[in-house]
């Protein structure tokens, strides 16, 4: 016990508070330290289905907005118009900012947040984008209309952001649907690239440490 003492005041009473919690309901070997201790493996092997989740659909719609607006599509008056501008975190906001330190396209690609590709896949895009794009960028997405399609890419790329962002800030994931976070990233992947998908099922590990939770079984 004095060891999780010294573990609980080096993470902090309120940490460990949801740990405690989970591990009250269930089986006496499970404890507040063993599932801390998974969350973190869990967070680590989730890096890599993340990692080409986000490049790959981030190069896609990059792709989509190159055909329709060429090379400098990060400075077309038009495209840039259409982008939300109502908060901080708008995707207007993210652009200007990036194209502000950089004339690099790749580099602006590399360095625009996840939040600003989402909000490219809401419906505003759909005449000027997705219906003459999609099909060409994302050519093995589920065969449907493309508002239809993006529509759920756009569903899909939110709840893997929400994923990132609590794997980035050290919150607990214990208690979500990883099977259905990792269902959502085989399905942006494998919508630009099944090739890719089949080299992230090799090579992944993040299915062996979900097979493995503590709480596996648990009502």
């Amino acid at each position: 016990m004095a060891a999780y003492d010294a573990l609980r005041r080096a993470l902090s009473a309120e940490r460990l508070s949801t740990y405690e919690r989970i591990a009250s309901a269930c089986s006496p070997g499970v404890t507040a330290e063993s599932l801390y201790l998974w969350n973190m493996r869990m967070c680590g092997a989730l890096m890599m289905p993340l990692h080409l989740c986000e490049v790959v659909i981030r190069n896609a719609a990059a792709s989509a907005l190159a055909r329709q607006h060429g090379p400098r599509w990060p400075w077309n008056d038009a495209f840039r118009r259409r982008l939300p501008a109502s908060s901080s975190a708008s995707a207007r906001t993210a652009l200007e900012l990036v194209t502000g330190r950089t004339t690099d396209t790749p580099e602006i690609v590399a360095n625009l947040p996840m939040v600003f590709w989402q909000q490219l896949f809401t419906c505003r895009f759909d005449a000027s984008l997705w219906i003459p794009a999609l099909s060409g960028v994302l050519r093995h997405a589920p065969s449907a209309h493309p508002s239809v399609t993006r529509k759920a890419i756009h569903a899909d790329i939110g709840r893997i952001r929400h994923l990132r962002n609590r794997i980035a800030h050290h919150e607990p994931i214990l208690e979500r649907d990883i099977g259905a976070d990792l269902a959502a990233i085989g399905r942006l992947i494998h919508a630009r690239c099944p090739h890719t998908l089949a080299l992230l099922q090799r090579h992944e590990r993040a299915t062996t440490v979900l097979a493995a939770s503590p709480l596996a079984g648990r009502p």
